[in-house]
């Protein structure tokens, strides 16, 4: 399929700016990265502008995100009808397990979370919602992994694998081989491969075409998860079952 370079490149310059570390990049910047003059940068700028989705700082003269994103971003979520339809779900599982509960999806080639019930604990872990990570990153994002296409699995690990901790994958194979483990058992728990001290146990959601595209995740501090261990993996087990049976899944 033949695409629009001029539109392909506007979607670029946005995602550059979830990549960054800084909320705020200029002309140079991106047109460093994306390999393009900074007169047509700055014309895409302009463009994006008056639609409302880049804003400039008059006082830096660089450029953020505009609110018209962030408008379309409410109703991506406002039409996401699995993360309304699992909510009742999640707050049942908060309240049996009292720790983080999430709701995980795939989107192309990442993962994000779309969906949270925090923990009631004062000393508790967070997540940070609606921001991509690579699907091999956490127990939430493997259990969809594993159910990928092998094409997929491989495409992926053909790139450089990004760890995030000590205890991260960084092997293809040691991949491949968790996530065969993990459509054997159908479930995932994991400690401090993508934070130190942080356990996750996840479990996928089957939709009525058996395909899996989402997770459910309970996710805490290691040192209360661990001892509850069979506990929390019966629950999250047993919640993603019935959801993936309303959803008109039958093994």
């Amino acid at each position: 399929m033949e695409h629009l370079s001029s539109v392909k490149n506007s979607c670029r310059l946005l995602k550059f700016f979830l990549q960054s570390p800084s909320k705020e990049l200029g002309v140079s910047d991106l047109s460093r990265k994306l390999s393009l003059s900074k007169g047509a940068v700055h014309k895409m700028l302009a463009t994006l502008e008056s639609e409302g989705f880049i804003r400039q700082n008059p006082a830096t003269k660089q450029y953020c995100l505009g609110y018209t994103l962030l408008e379309l971003g409410n109703q991506v979520l406002k039409d996401h009808n699995l993360a309304e339809f699992v909510k009742p779900y999640l707050q049942n599982l908060a309240a049996m397990s009292n720790e983080l509960i999430t709701l995980c999806v795939k989107d192309d080639r990442d993962a994000i979370y779309v969906e949270k019930i925090d923990s009631q604990y004062p000393i508790r872990f967070n997540v940070d919602m609606y921001r991509r990570f690579p699907l091999y990153a956490t127990s939430a994002a493997r259990v969809i992994f594993a159910h990928c296409d092998s094409a997929l699995i491989d495409e992926l690990l053909s790139e450089e694998i990004r760890t995030f901790t000590p205890y991260s994958f960084k092997e293809p194979e040691a991949i491949k081989m968790r996530l065969q483990e993990i459509k054997l058992q159908g479930y995932e728990m994991s400690s401090n491969m993508r934070n130190v001290g942080v356990t996750g146990v996840a479990a996928p959601l089957f939709d009525a075409n058996g395909e899996v595209t989402a997770s459910i995740s309970i996710i805490g501090p290691t040192d209360r998860m661990l001892p509850l261990k069979e506990k929390l993996i019966e629950q999250i087990v047993g919640v993603t079952q019935e959801i993936s049976s309303k959803l008109g899944y039958h093994a």
